[in-house]
């Protein structure tokens, strides 16, 4: 295994003065719904609405001063573009973010709140590489993977370790998949520091690409997908598909219309507002009730950052 758990503890320190520990809250709603206890690990409370600030201040504390002067790039569908811009700002650095032109439009806006400079692209991940590769390129800038590197991994694996310190003896965590950073990093914090908890894997069925590597084990490097979970619009990438493979012990795909229905039931039971990637574990496991039930069950909420301008419609 290549990160140990040395190496989580290490980024645990390096990303404490920028994130927030956040809340595990409960949802009656939800464990009367399934007979089983749900604790939901709330990374929509980060400073950028969002858990990709975990991998993006890891990555950045490891890089060198004469790194960082030289500015940062990246490209990311929206949650990543905002976590390096906001850790570029932190840093008194240069960001610059490549994102999709379908992006959610107020994650484009907050990444230009924290001064990057927003360059956008087809959508799809060989425009996103190729746009931030030419970037790097032109500037020397540093490229942040948004997740597809063990710092990446590495940091965000740290909301899993949050969560199992906070509620041990999980039977299950289920987390969203889209490129595979959080879901790697969840399955690594499990491994380590409570090897009996299954971990699952959730994603659309409109972005299958992660379910049909793993049931085959090869890797779909290309794929286009088309799901309301903007956050989950990318493939798994070639370092968190390893992890996935070997620690992972499913992956539940969700049904399209499902995943607003459940985000919708989610602000109306909890008055949390969540993104739609936050409830495909939700829409996932709601053909799952006989393997849930009577179980404890972590759930990472992955973001906060919604276009009220643009919801889906049920």
């Amino acid at each position: 295994m290549t990160i140990s758990k040395y190496d989580l503890r290490k980024a645990y320190s390096r990303v404490r003065p920028f994130v927030f520990k956040t809340p595990v809250v409960s949802s009656s709603y939800l464990d009367a719904q399934y007979e089983a206890q749900f604790f939901i690990k709330s990374e929509q409370f980060q400073p950028i609405g969002a858990f990709k600030i975990r991998g993006a201040a890891n990555f950045t504390q490891i890089l060198s001063d004469a790194e960082l002067k030289k500015g940062l790039v990246t490209h990311s569908s929206g949650n990543h573009a905002q976590a390096v811009a906001f850790m570029a700002y932190k840093l008194g650095i240069k960001a610059s973010v490549v994102m999709p032109d379908n992006s959610n439009k107020v994650k484009i806006a907050n990444a230009k709140k924290w001064g990057a400079e927003v360059i956008l692209c087809e959508p799809i991940i060989e425009a996103r590489l190729a746009v931030s590769n030419r970037i790097a390129r032109e500037t020397s800038a540093t490229i942040v993977p948004p997740f597809d590197h063990e710092w990446i991994i590495e940091g965000q694996a740290t909301a899993a370790m949050e969560l199992i310190a906070d509620v041990p003896d999980l039977d299950y965590i289920i987390a969203p998949l889209g490129g595979g950073g959080l879901l790697s990093g969840t399955a690594l914090a499990a491994h380590y520091f409570s090897p009996k908890t299954v971990v699952i894997g959730a994603e659309p069925e409109n972005a299958s690409d992660g379910f049909e590597g793993f049931k085959t084990g090869i890797r779909v490097s290309s794929f286009k997908p088309n799901t309301i979970a903007d956050g989950l619009r990318t493939t798994v990438g070639e370092i968190p598909f390893e992890y996935i493979k070997k620690l992972v012990s499913d992956i539940w795909l969700a049904p399209e219309d499902l995943i607003a229905k459940s985000m919708f039931e989610y602000w109306q039971q909890t008055k949390h507002i969540i993104e739609p990637s936050c409830a495909v574990p939700m829409a996932a496991f709601h053909s799952k009730r006989d393997l849930l039930k009577g179980k404890k069950v972590g759930i990472i909420i992955t973001g906060g950052n919604v276009d009220f301008t643009s919801l889906p419609s049920l």
